[in-house]
């Protein structure tokens, strides 16, 4: 599910819904605005258009305002230099909210990351992304503190800091095939640098709840009276049929990925030059499963975009020289992390304090839940590859 920047407007809605509408012909080329307004609303957890109109209208009369001392605190502890304006929200994200801080050297971008993040993680995304960079793919640039490190807390939060850089959005979904292919043209440099990685991959995309989890999910979600409670239900067997999908990685030499090169973790800079934003999570793994994931993001919602598929497999090919062998288990790590990431938002649509987390929770539950990952759609996936 996207989610709005914190104070959008109507001319940006009616952009991004043109934008949209270039990828829909590209698939479909009797697709109208109107289509294109009904998919955006969708991608944004909204009903239909009107929905989103209004949405948008709200948040013009609600911006948020950032915590008393957050931006000088901020500024302190990454040597920013003076704070000369109120700090402005940019967008909430399931870490929390990012703010624009400006001093008197410059602009920057203030997020906040999960408790996970500590700096020596944040060290190894730092060495993907600058290798990357030296390749030629455009990332932004992160602040040291006067400590040197990446991560510093702040009022009770961690948070990561970079130069401000002038992007549009996120890509829209489906995205275009001339934006597939530079995602695939990146992953291909990310895996031609073929860093050897030592570290065992995340056990966040190798280890799996146990069948009983999700059963007795179900019954909480009962109990709490979800109104998507039932739906639940109807997909809880689909997701349990995913589990079967695994891949036998004790083998198989790993190196650093980007982990979450996805739609929403990329930015279009200028002359629509794709530009990746998230190294944080930089981990271990294999281009393969790498790239299965990175297909389901790309290429499998709201249905199997045979166009965007195509582009990334050259953009890839152009940059790494050849395109791996993919079977149906190199989604392996793609299912486990799309089994967690699911279990834990509906977690948080039910349990979540934070009324922001839990308002974006509700949302992507809803949106998981109707458009969930399937066992045929993924071999519906590879056939679009192979063919």
């Amino acid at each position: 599910m996207r989610i709005l920047p914190d104070r959008p407007s109507l001319a940006f809605l009616r952009k991004e819904a043109k934008d949209l509408l270039v990828a829909l012909r590209e698939s479909s080329p009797e697709a109208s605005l109107a289509d294109a307004q009904r998919a955006l609303a969708s991608e944004y957890g909204m009903r239909d258009w009107a929905a989103l109109r209004s949405e948008v209208e709200q948040r013009a009369e609600e911006t948020p305002t950032a915590p008393v001392g957050l931006a000088d605190a901020l500024a302190g502890a990454f040597g920013l230099g003076r704070v000369t304006e109120s700090p402005a929200p940019v967008s909430y994200t399931p870490t929390g909210r990012s703010w624009s801080i400006m001093t008197d050297r410059g602009r920057w971008l203030a997020c906040t990351v999960y408790p996970f993040i500590t700096h020596a993680q944040a060290e190894v995304g730092a060495r993907l992304r600058d290798a990357a960079v030296a390749a030629g793919v455009a990332a932004p640039t992160p602040v040291r503190s006067p400590h040197g490190r990446l991560i510093e807390p702040v009022q009770g939060q961690n948070w990561r800091v970079q130069e401000w850089i002038e992007a549009g959005p996120a890509p829209m979904i489906p995205v275009p095939a001339a934006v597939a292919r530079q995602a695939g043209r990146t992953l291909g440099t990310l895996h031609s640098l073929a860093i050897p990685s030592a570290s065992p991959i995340d056990s966040y995309l190798t280890s799996r709840r146990p069948e009983a989890a999700w059963w007795a999910l179900l019954d909480e979600a009962r109990a709490a009276h979800k109104p998507w409670a039932e739906q639940l239900g109807e997909v809880v067997p689909t997701l349990l049929d995913l589990r079967a999908i695994e891949a036998n990685i004790e083998d198989r030499e790993l190196i650093l990925c980007n982990l979450v090169l996805n739609p929403e973790n990329v930015r279009m800079g200028h002359d629509d030059e794709l530009v990746v934003t998230e190294w944080d999570v930089t981990g271990s793994l294999t281009p393969e499963l790498e790239l299965g994931s990175a297909l389901t993001h790309w290429a499998l919602q709201p249905s199997i975009n045979r166009p965007a598929i195509a582009a990334l497999r050259d953009g890839y090919v152009q940059a790494a020289g050849r395109w791996p062998a993919l079977d149906l288990t190199s989604f392996a790590t793609a299912v486990t992390g799309y089994l967690n990431w699911t279990y834990q938002t509906i977690c948080a649509a039910m349990n979540s304090a934070d009324p922001d987390h839990a308002a974006f929770a509700e949302r992507e539950s809803v949106d998981l839940l109707k458009r969930p990952m399937t066992r045929s759609s993924l071999h519906e996936l590879l056939a679009a590859i192979d063919g």
